[in-house]
């Protein structure tokens, strides 16, 4: 390497050609400010409307072109020992990140589609029971339609009055009535399982001069004998059968209430003071078989309970229970009178004969 008086330079060594490297340096740096000048100068022009901009670049052009022209380049010397090493660099590219592959992508596209499966699922089932049901209740709908009876639409019926207890006597409508469990107490000629060999005893009862009547309740076949108001009296009559044969046993009975509809006003009357009536009946023919008489009092409470039969006439009655309560209990309160004024056995026979059909048909309705 060789050295200059005016001061210490480096050369280098290009295409087998020395280059001094601080002359070079100084010359580029040089022309640098002259760019920077020529630059700072058009921008001037520009602003200040002097001159026209394309004569500036042209002017700044032909002065730059002048510079590099008179611009001079100082080589290093060839004998230069002096290398300069460039030191090289390599752009990397960044490597790209690649796909997931494999059984590791397919779990995770899996799981992205997961819920959008799931909801398909869950609309296509909802839809199909949805529709399942739709015709169901279509089909069923045109069975039922089919069913009914056709009702002519032009007509339309009023409706039913309620009918209740409280609906007033004679007005002409219908109601309801609740009857109370009616006690008394009873000789017992037997009990049958069926019917034909109740009625066989009850016809061998009569032709020994004792009433007889067949009550069914339960499945089974009663026949019972006399009515009495008390268990007293009741073995009392009793025994008095048993001496003209017959084989009885006394005890209370209850017969269950009831309820009876569609009766009309006057049914109504007869079916409310019927239990009276028979309780007040039977305690004059139990007086009757026991002491063959018949007290004033007893009579007379009798006749009272059974006046309110004597304003209901049965061309009023529709109901046929309520016809033959009605006609057991005249017959009864006529053959109590009866036996009242003339003691004969026939007619307490008698007595207690329309008694028994009145239990009879009272346990029928």
């Amino acid at each position: 390497m060789d050295r200059e008086e005016k001061g210490k330079t480096i050369t280098i060594k290009i295409n087998g050609k020395n280059h001094t490297f601080l002359e070079t340096a100084r010359k580029e740096n040089e022309r640098l400010k002259m760019e920077n000048k020529s630059e700072k100068l058009l921008e001037e022009t520009v602003q200040n409307n002097k001159y026209d901009f394309s004569s500036a670049i042209e002017a700044a052009a032909s002065k730059e072109a002048a510079d590099e022209e008179n611009f001079d380049w100082i080589l290093p010397d060839e004998s230069s020992d002096f290398d300069m090493d460039v030191q090289e660099y390599k752009i990397t590219k960044q490597p790209k990140k690649q796909s997931q592959k494999g059984i590791g992508a397919i779990s995770k596209n899996f799981k992205k589609n997961r819920n959008g499966m799931l909801s398909s699922v869950f609309l296509t089932v909802f839809f199909a029971i949805l529709l399942g049901t739709s015709f169901g209740l279509l089909l069923l709908k045109l069975v039922i339609t089919e069913n009914e009876t056709p009702v002519d639409q032009s007509v339309i019926a009023e409706p039913a009055p309620e009918k209740t207890e409280d609906t007033p006597a004679g007005t002409g409508e219908t109601v309801s009535v609740a009857l109370d469990p009616l006690s008394t107490f009873i000789v017992q000629g037997g009990v049958f399982s069926n019917k034909g060999a109740a009625e066989q005893m009850k016809d061998g009862a009569i032709q020994l001069g004792a009433p007889a009547q067949v009550v069914e309740m339960n499945g089974q076949a009663f026949l019972y004998v006399s009515v009495a108001d008390s268990i007293e009296h009741a073995k009392e009559i009793g025994a008095k059968l048993k001496s003209k044969g017959i084989e009885v046993f006394a005890k209370p009975i209850t017969f269950e209430g009831k309820t009876l509809k569609d009766l009309q006003g006057e049914e109504r009357k007869v079916m409310e003071a019927a239990v009276a009536i028979y309780q007040s009946l039977a305690a004059g023919a139990s007086e009757a078989a026991a002491g063959q008489t018949i007290s004033a009092s007893t009579l007379e409470e009798a006749e009272k309970q059974g006046s309110i039969l004597k304003n209901i006439s049965e061309d009023k009655l529709k109901h046929e229970g309520v016809i033959a309560i009605k006609t057991e209990l005249d017959q009864a309160i006529e053959q109590l009178k009866a036996y009242k004024q003339t003691p004969d056995l026939s007619i307490q026979t008698k007595l207690q004969q329309h008694l028994l059909g009145f239990l009879a048909v009272y346990q029928s309705l």
